[in-house]
């Protein structure tokens, strides 16, 4: 657009004052329906010759990011279940985990034991670059991971490593009342 003191391009893009002084900003925002800087901006940008085109080209050109922006923009596959899935395990379940003492039960609710689980699988998880756990459940007795592994990882072994590291640190609390664990791989990340 000539005129501006800016770097040409897209809208967004120029930048500075017009000739009559006015700031192609101002211009912008003018253009894009938000609050003019000056009031009377938009009075004068109808009848000045550098600021008229400008403001037009400008509304032109935010047109097409208002046309971009009604797109609808499908969600990722499994997105949903992945949300319901943090949803219950956050809440925690109402079962638990009875772990016989001498002397008495310890109870040990599954809200507990998802997280320790979901703390050792973020321990090894950061430790050997496998990838990350992007939801964990336990339901009737089964601790499970949703888990996306990092491109170029082996699947399988990042899968049975998690499992032994989550056994193993669940071992601690649970002495032999361990749950199943299972793995299931959601998603590659970078």
């Amino acid at each position: 657009m000539n005129g501006t003191s800016g770097t040409g391009g897209p809208a967004g893009a120029r930048t500075g004052a017009l000739p009559c002084g006015r700031e192609w900003d101002d211009l912008v925002a003018v253009a894009v329906g938000g609050p003019a800087v000056d009031p009377g901006l938009s009075a004068h940008a109808e009848h000045c010759p550098y600021c008229a085109p400008a403001l037009s080209e400008a509304a032109a050109e935010w047109s097409l990011v208002r046309a971009a922006a009604e797109i609808p923009v499908p969600p990722p596959p499994g997105l949903a279940g992945r949300a319901l899935a943090a949803v219950r395990s956050a809440r925690g379940a109402v079962g638990s985990v009875e772990v016989p003492q001498e002397g008495g039960v310890l109870r040990v609710s599954e809200q507990v034991v998802a997280f320790v689980a979901r703390e050792a699988a973020r321990e090894f998880l950061a430790a050997t670059g496998g990838g990350r756990a992007r939801s964990t459940t336990v339901r009737d007795g089964t601790v499970s991971f949703g888990l996306a592994v990092r491109f170029g990882v082996a699947a399988v072994e990042v899968a049975e490593g998690l499992r032994a590291h989550v056994r193993l640190a669940l071992s601690a609390h649970l002495a032999d009342r361990l749950p199943e664990v299972t793995v299931e791989v959601v998603d590659v990340v970078d």
